[in-house]
C-alpha cells in the first residue's frame, strides 16, 4: 500500500494559498472515502444537497471533482488528500461506483501510452528524403536570419524595431523555416526589451547566442554527435518518443525535488526536477497537454524516492528526459545530499561548456539563509558567500518565511545572474514554491 503523503507534499499540489485553507476548512464534510492502490476517493458535503465526488489518481497526480471550480486542483481535491495524509481514507477493496470509471479510463490510457512509448513500440523508419528537405528549409532560413542579424548590428540596436509585431515577423519566418526554437527566443526579446532596463546588453548578447547557433548549424557534420543533437535541440528539431526510449537509461533512485505547471494559450506544461540520489545527476521531465492540465504520462509527487530507468535525450549537456521502467513503489524522503554555492556553479559551468546555448542549469544548495536586502533577494551560506536569487516575489517571500532566519536547502535553477527557487527541503520534507 502507498504510503499517505505528508502535509508539505499536499501543499505542494496545491494551485494557491487559499485552495489549500480551504481545504483545511473541510475536515468533518467526508463521507463514503476510500482507497486503493494509487487511487483515493471520497464524498464532501457542500452547500448544496449533493455531494461533491473528488477522485484522486496519485499516479500524475491528477484529479476528478463533480465541482464547477476551475482550479487544479479544487479545494476538494486538496480535502481529500489532506484526509488521506492525517490518517482518515480507510482501505477498500474496490473504488465506489462514481470512481472507478474514471480510474478505469485513465488505467487504461496509461496502458496505451505504454504500449507506444515502451521498447516494443514499433519502429518508423525514417524518409531520407523528408529528412533532408526539413535540413535545407532549416538552412534557408537561418541564411535569412543570419542576415537579419547582420543589419540589425550594422544598423545599431537603437534602429532596430523591438516591438512585439517586428519580431514576431522574424519569429514566423522561422516558424516557416521550421525552426521553432529559433522563434521561441525571437518572440522573447520583445519582452525583454519591455522589461529590462539594461536590454540593448540583453538583445545583443541574444543575436550573438543566435548567431553562434547559425555558425553551428552550418558546420553540423563537423560537430561532435552530442553537440550536433544539442544544436538540433536548440534550433528546434523534434526528436521521436521511440528514439529516446531506445537509448541506453539511468537506473538510479531518483528524488523528486520539484513540479510545476505552466500555460500558454491553452497549452499546459509540466516540468519535474528530479536528482539522483548516489550519481547526483539531474534529470527534467518534460510533459505537455492541450486544452486541460491532464497529461499521459505519470510521476510521483514532490518529496518521493522512485527507483527507476531514465531515458535522456542526446544532448552536450543531457538533462531533458523520459521515465522509462520503475522499480517498486515510490517512497518519501527525509534526507538530502549536501550541495555548496561553489559546487553549483561549477556544475553550470561545466554544462554551458558542453552546450553554449543553455539559459539555465538545475542545482541544489544546503545550509542557506534567504536575505532580502536594499530591494534584492540573495542566499547566504555558513561562510558568508552570497549569490543572488529572483522569481515573483510569493516564492521569495514564502521561503523567507518557511527559513525563519535559518539554514534551509534550497533547490532552483541558476541562469549565470541568480538562481530562481523551486522548492526548499526542511524538517525532512520537500515544499514546492
Amino acid at each position: 500500500m502507498t504510503s499517505p503523503w505528508t502535509a508539505g507534499q499536499v501543499a505542494s499540489v496545491a494551485p494557491d494559498a487559499a485552495s489549500l485553507a480551504a481545504a483545511r476548512k473541510l475536515v468533518g464534510s467526508w463521507s463514503h472515502t476510500g482507497n486503493k492502490g494509487l487511487a483515493l476517493w471520497g464524498l464532501c458535503q457542500g452547500s448544496g444537497s449533493k455531494p461533491y465526488q473528488a477522485v484522486v489518481d496519485l499516479r500524475g497526480p491528477a484529479y476528478k471533482c463533480s465541482c464547477p471550480s476551475r482550479k487544479f486542483p479544487c479545494k476538494h481535491a486538496l480535502g481529500l488528500l489532506a484526509e488521506w495524509s492525517e490518517g482518515r481514507v480507510p482501505s477498500a477493496d474496490q473504488p465506489a461506483d462514481f470512481a472507478a470509471e474514471w480510474l478505469l479510463r485513465r488505467e487504461e490510457k496509461a496502458d496505451a501510452s505504454a504500449e507506444t512509448t515502451g521498447y516494443e513500440a514499433p519502429k518508423k523508419t525514417p524518409d531520407p528524403a523528408t529528412a533532408q528537405k526539413r535540413a535545407d528549409r532549416v538552412a534557408s532560413g537561418l541564411v535569412e536570419l543570419d542576415l537579419w542579424i547582420t543589419d540589425q548590428i550594422r544598423s545599431g540596436l537603437a534602429a532596430m524595431d523591438t516591438s512585439w509585431a517586428g519580431l514576431d515577423a522574424v519569429a514566423a519566418r522561422m516558424v516557416d523555416a521550421q525552426a521553432p526554437g529559433i522563434a521561441g527566443t525571437l518572440r522573447a526579446l520583445a519582452g525583454t526589451v519591455a522589461s529590462t532596463e539594461n536590454w540593448p546588453e540583453k538583445v545583443l548578447d541574444e543575436l550573438a547566442r543566435l548567431r553562434l547557433l547559425v555558425a553551428a548549424h552550418q558546420k553540423l557534420p563537423e560537430l561532435p554527435e552530442d553537440l550536433a543533437h544539442s544544436v538540433k535541440a536548440h534550433v528546434g528539431y523534434p526528436v521521436s518518443t521511440g528514439r529516446v526510449m531506445e537509448s541506453i537509461p539511468v537506473k538510479e533512485n531518483w528524488m523528486i525535488l520539484g513540479s510545476g505547471i505552466t500555460e500558454e494559450k491553452r497549452l499546459f506544461t509540466r516540468t519535474v526536477w528530479m536528482l539522483g540520489r548516489n550519481s547526483q545527476r539531474w534529470a527534467m521531465l518534460l510533459d505537455f497537454s492541450h486544452g486541460s492540465p491532464n497529461f499521459a504520462t505519470e510521476t510521483p509527487p514532490v518529496g518521493f524516492l522512485l527507483n527507476a530507468d531514465v531515458h535522456f535525450y542526446p544532448a552536450a549537456a543531457a538533462l531533458r528526459a523520459r521515465m522509462g521502467a520503475t522499480h517498486g513503489e515510490p517512497e518519501p524522503f527525509t534526507t538530502m545530499p549536501s550541495g555548496s554555492i561553489d559546487a553549483a556553479l561549477q556544475q553550470f559551468t561545466d554544462a554551458l561548456a558542453a552546450d553554449p546555448w543553455l539559459r539555465s542549469w538545475p542545482a541544489v544548495i544546503s545550509s542557506v539563509v534567504p536575505s532580502f536586502v536594499d530591494g534584492a533577494w540573495f542566499l547566504v551560506d555558513e561562510s558568508g558567500t552570497a549569490i543572488r536569487a529572483e522569481g515573483d516575489s510569493d516564492p521569495l517571500w514564502k521561503l523567507l518565511g518557511i527559513s525563519g532566519g535559518y539554514p534551509v536547502t534550497v533547490c532552483g535553477t541558476w541562469n549565470a545572474q541568480a538562481l530562481t527557487p523551486i522548492s526548499v527541503f526542511t524538517g525532512g520534507q520537500v515544499i514546492v514554491l
